[in-house]
């Protein structure tokens, strides 16, 4: 593709590192499952956490709304570029919040800082191959991808976001992608829950500087069928 916002940067890590990672990977997750902080709205990169989990959560809190006489709809976002612009500073704040600190606190914004990026580019001019590279750049924004944390470390960067529309909807989220689900006994209030949240979530987010937006991609209605 010539698209250059389908190509995703090659993160390259020593062995050893990789397996330190998997170290802290284990103890953070020890951590987490032990004090009761993941968030049970959320699915994937975790133990017991998989798309058949969403599913199933997602399934029930729908006919658990039909039985109760309510029309619900879901509306299928997506996290645009989630890994490549997480907010470092936010990230460290929140593994604060979550009771990380200490030296557990340093090995993680030393684990985010000083990496470097560059762009290699293959060419063919007059039947000769050459490389180009560019300058090389501090990465300043993102987790890296292909990395053991990487993927959890967004989810605990969005281990709060359920929560900003427990007022007017319900929240499923397996990795970057997110279902936001609302019921109503009238279409009338239904529609106006979503607009009323989306916005609101798209002005949380701008607020947290994570520099990523929800997308939509699709929505469903869910209702009885009358006779």
């Amino acid at each position: 593709t010539t698209e250059r916002n389908s190509y995703r940067p090659i993160s390259l890590i020593l062995t050893f590192s990789k397996i330190i990672e998997k170290l802290v990977l284990n103890g953070l997750l020890l951590y987490l499952e032990q004090h009761n902080l993941q968030n049970k709205q959320k699915h994937g990169f975790l133990k017991g956490r998989s798309t058949t989990t969403a599913i199933i959560q997602l399934t029930e809190h729908i006919l658990d709304q039909l039985e109760e006489g309510c029309t619900a709809t879901t509306l299928f976002l997506d996290c645009d570029k989630a890994f490549d612009c997480l907010n470092h500073d936010l990230l460290l704040f929140k593994l604060r919040n979550l009771g990380v600190r200490g030296g557990a606190e340093r090995w993680f914004a030393s684990y985010l800082s000083k990496r470097k990026q560059l762009v290699e580019i293959n060419y063919i001019k007059n039947n000769t191959k050459y490389k180009a590279l560019s300058r090389v750049a501090d990465i300043q924004r993102g987790v890296p991808q292909g990395l053991v944390l990487g993927p959890v470390l967004f989810l605990l960067l969005t281990n709060d976001m359920p929560g900003w529309i427990a007022e007017n909807g319900h929240t499923v989220m397996y990795a970057d992608d997110t279902v936001l689900t609302f019921a109503d006994r009238t279409l009338e209030l239904l529609e106006e829950k979503k607009k009323l949240t989306i916005p609101e979530n798209q002005t949380i987010l701008l607020h947290q500087r994570p520099s990523f937006k929800l997308k939509q991609n699709s929505a469903d209605d869910f209702h009885h069928q009358t006779q």
